[in-house]
């Protein structure tokens, strides 16, 4: 883009140089025999617009390379700038420096930065200030650095380690902030079929429920991506084929589908760290993940996506910034660079067919909040069931072993204060020996008897 510039600055400086030349020769003929003033004055004029021309193209020179890149971050900063810009969209790709390059989204068509703010609002962890305490979000379980299935490879796609696990295609939110449902609906199929891929085979749950009927999330107005696995623990999701996907067009809560079609979470929990959630993502299946939504994010096409330096985030109607949530399928590696592989919900002419792979460490990705829900699988199930058989056995054994150490340490008490008493009546008796002795003496003087 930086080239273009210049050169057709400079066929502009050219043209008009051009026509200044024959302007020229034309007074220079016509002024013959005059003063040396109007010479002057003429060649003043030619280094004067000349001086201009070097200024354009200094300044189109200037525009995008170095410096503060005054054109980018100027059309950037309007609410009513168009985020598939094409100049914009140039940029970005040159910003990359190979990392990843840029292209204009049809999902993006004719919004602006005003409608990003509003349209993909409304989405994060609700319960983040509250993390720990009970009732709200907990952290999961360190199950330590042992694996089920072994070491954690180097690189992982659950598409084609589980094929048929990916929980369908990519979806379109369209102007619908439902990124929160999407994702855990994805994420649950997946986890379900990664469990027994016969059984659970194509699984593809309805993330229009959770948009329609999940009263403490705000529908096509965003949810907690925390939140709402309490909704799909309670009730349960329907099969997309029953509750299919409607974006930003109004769709009823409807219950009138085969009940033993649909599939619960049995607990969910806060994981952060990079090796714990592929420990887990290896061993049950996908989690889910907030993406920090940056500007050059908007018009990702395909490589790792790794911020540019002068990429600016975005944020909602209340000042918090804006994220996305999506489903990691995946991790690896490229050119030396670890990335995560994540299914996006901007349709599949977003991205790399509306995945993207996102430069692990950056902070693009928050990786300190991955949410992470369990598939309620009759094994899981049962195994839930041995656990709180477990854990109620363990809570009686904690009790006896309470009521008992409460008995000895009243035995103990009783002991003590019984010894006690027996001290103070023995101290009592020795007292009222000497009284009885002082009272005999002083009988014997008063009668006058000898001692």
């Amino acid at each position: 883009m930086f080239g273009t510039k210049v050169a057709e600055v400079r066929r502009m400086a050219q043209t008009k140089d051009q026509k200044m030349a024959a302007a020229a020769e034309a007074a220079s003929k016509r002024s013959k025999g005059k003063k040396p003033m109007k010479d002057l004055k003429k060649y003043a004029v030619i280094a004067v617009s000349a001086l201009v021309m070097l200024g354009a193209i200094y300044l189109a020179a200037t525009d995008n390379a170095g410096g503060k890149k005054k054109s980018r971050d100027t059309y950037r900063s309007r609410a009513s700038a168009q985020v598939n810009d094409r100049y914009f969209v140039s940029d970005v790709t040159s910003y990359a420096a190979g990392n990843f390059t840029a292209a204009a989204s049809p999902f993006f068509n004719g919004w602006s930065y005003a409608d990003v703010s509003y349209g993909l609002d409304g989405v994060g962890i609700r319960a983040e200030g509250m993390i720990g305490f009970s009732g709200a979000l907990q952290r999961c379980p360190d199950e330590g650095e042992g694996l089920e299935g072994g070491a954690v490879p180097p690189s992982y796609d659950l598409r084609v380690q589980k094929p048929g696990c990916e929980a369908g295609p990519v979806y379109d939110q369209g102007n619908c902030s439902s990124s929160y449902a999407i994702a855990a609906a994805t994420a649950l199929s997946s986890r379900f079929c990664f469990s027994d891929p016969e059984a659970y085979a194509e699984t593809h749950l309805s993330p229009q429920q959770i948009v329609s009927c999940d009263k403490k999330s705000a529908g096509c107005n965003g949810g907690g991506i925390d939140a709402v696995w309490s909704y799909i623990e309670r009730r349960g999701l329907f099969p997309e084929s029953c509750v299919p996907f409607a974006g930003a067009k109004s769709a009823a809560c409807k219950s009138d589908c085969n009940q033993e079609q649909k599939r619960k979470a049995l607990d969910h929990c806060l994981m952060g760290g990079e090796k714990r959630i592929k420990r887990e993502m290896y061993n049950r299946g996908p989690v889910v993940i907030p993406v920090l939504l940056k500007d050059d994010f908007l018009v990702y096409k395909s490589g790792v996506y790794t911020p540019t330096d002068n990429a600016n985030q975005q944020y909602g109607a209340n000042g918090e910034p804006l994220v996305t949530a999506v489903t990691i399928m995946g991790w690896g590696r490229s050119e030396g660079t670890p990335y995560w592989l994540v299914k996006n919900s901007w349709g599949t002419q977003w991205g790399e067919e509306g995945y993207a792979r996102i430069a692990i460490g950056t902070g693009a990705v928050r990786e300190e909040s991955a949410i992470v829900g369990y598939a309620a699988t009759p094994e899981a199930l049962e195994e839930d069931a041995r656990k709180k058989e477990a854990a109620e056995k363990r809570r009686e054994e904690l009790k006896k072993e309470r009521a008992e150490r409460d008995a000895r340490i009243r035995e103990r008490e009783e002991a003590r204060a019984a010894e006690a008493a027996a001290k103070a009546s023995s101290s009592d008796d020795e007292d009222l020996d000497f009284e009885d002795d002082e009272e005999v003496d002083i009988d014997s003087e008063e009668s006058g008897d000898d001692p």
